[in-house]
């Protein structure tokens, strides 16, 4: 039986769902993997080029695909997801689910895997890979990972994978890499009005040995490991890109290091009240941007602000100081409430949201546990300042990357 989860669709007018095969991150497969996705984006042997692909899709009421690799902690799942507005919602009795799926397993099953698509892929990858880096933040990023898993290579690179792949690759490279995710663990998620009949529609064409395999996995989180690192390099930018790396135990409870980390990302640098925002951008007039973000599967607590070159070491010390003040209980209880109620309207916002929904039901099926998005706001209602205390403690400066 196929790993196939279609829901109810009871609000939107467009409807959803997709295959997501997983397989082990590293640089080598998420090079391949980005350039099997340019490629299937691009053409498919049923519609041998990118202006024929894009009007068969159009011709279907604009039928969306996207085929793109997503990195998700220690896993890189392969995203072959279509959005496409409701049959019901068009009287066209030659728009249906049966076209849309027969459309859609056309592409995503038959690439055209020669040397002219391959250099095309190549030379698309090579110019948004340079329009990507020339964003100062975005450069930081990335550097900000690699030195991150310095001691584990594996999982550096965790944008575009490895540049030696993406520029060698063979013809013979690329099909190996493509027949072998037939063996990549699958599921089928979506959402649409009459999910019976989909699911029905979709069933026979989940036909590859991945499909049976559990999808579940229990080794996504990567742990943290104490290894403080303190990197400044040159970059000739307007601003200095800063970054602050936090590890903690991926084993603590979840309540603590999901939900009390996304309500102290929140308290952090939610908005304009928040501790980071007013004492770095109001009072030290330093920052440009400041953002905390919880990275659950990388057991990452992360801080990066775009400021004044002058003013490194007062954000440095700001941060540390604002984190330590929690810690030590000093907390601004107004501003706790005002983080929870920010960090469930994030969940409820979700729920008029399909790209949302569809996440939150891959989340799921990757850990195996199916926790709705209003239990998922319950669970923010019942953390305490004393849980969001017990994070700030956890929590241990492993990494300052810094770029000016």
């Amino acid at each position: 039986m196929a790993n196939i989860q279609i829901e109810h669709n009871l609000k939107f007018t467009t409807a959803t769902f997709g295959c997501f095969l997983r397989m082990p991150l590293n640089k080598k497969n998420l090079a391949l993997a980005n350039l099997l996705a340019t490629m299937q984006n691009m053409a498919s042997t049923y519609y041998p080029g990118v202006s024929v692909q894009a009007k068969a899709l159009e011709e279907l009421y604009d039928m969306h695909l996207t085929v793109i690799p997503e990195v998700f902690g220690s896993q890189i799942l392969m995203f072959y997801v279509t959005n496409f507005v409701e049959p019901r919602e068009i009287l066209d009795p030659d728009y249906n689910y049966r076209v849309i799926v027969r459309t859609y397993f056309e592409i995503v099953n038959n690439p055209i895997l020669n040397e002219q698509l391959l250099h095309a892929a190549k030379e698309r990858l090579t110019a948004e890979k340079s329009q990507f880096f020339d964003i100062p933040e975005n450069y930081a990023y990335e550097q900000f990972f690699n030195y991150w898993y310095r001691k584990t290579p594996q999982w550096q690179e965790s944008t575009f994978g490895d540049p030696d792949v993406l520029e060698n690759c063979s013809v013979d490279n690329i099909t190996a890499f493509f027949n072998n995710l037939s063996n990549c663990p699958t599921v089928c998620l979506g959402l649409a009005q009459d999910p019976d009949l989909l699911t029905d529609l979709i069933q026979p064409e989940l036909n590859w040995a991945g499909c049976a395999m559990p999808f579940e996995t229990q080794n996504l989180t990567i742990p943290a490991h104490y290894a403080p690192i303190d990197e400044v390099k040159m970059r000739n930018s307007e601003q200095t890109q800063l970054l602050l790396g936090y590890g903690y135990d991926y084993e603590l409870p979840l309540k603590i290091r999901q939900f009390s980390g996304l309500v102290f990302g929140n308290y952090l640098a939610g908005d304009e009240s928040s501790k980071l925002f007013v004492n770095i951008r109001e009072k030290l007039g330093a920052a440009y941007a400041v953002d905390a973000s919880n990275y659950l599967n990388n057991s990452l607590f992360l801080i990066s602000t775009g400021i004044e070159k002058s003013k490194l070491d007062q954000v440095k010390a700001e941060i540390e100081n604002q984190i330590n003040k929690v810690a030590q209980n000093e907390v601004d209880e107004q501003l706790f409430k005002k983080a929870k109620q920010k960090t469930k309207k994030i969940y409820v916002v979700g729920q008029d949201s399909l790209d949302r929904q569809m996440l939150l039901l891959l989340s799921d099926a990757l850990k195996g546990k199916n926790v709705s998005l209003q239990e998922r706001i319950k669970m923010v209602d019942k953390v305490t300042l004393t849980d969001m205390v017990k994070f700030s403690q956890a929590l241990f400066l492993n990494e300052s990357y810094c770029l000016k």
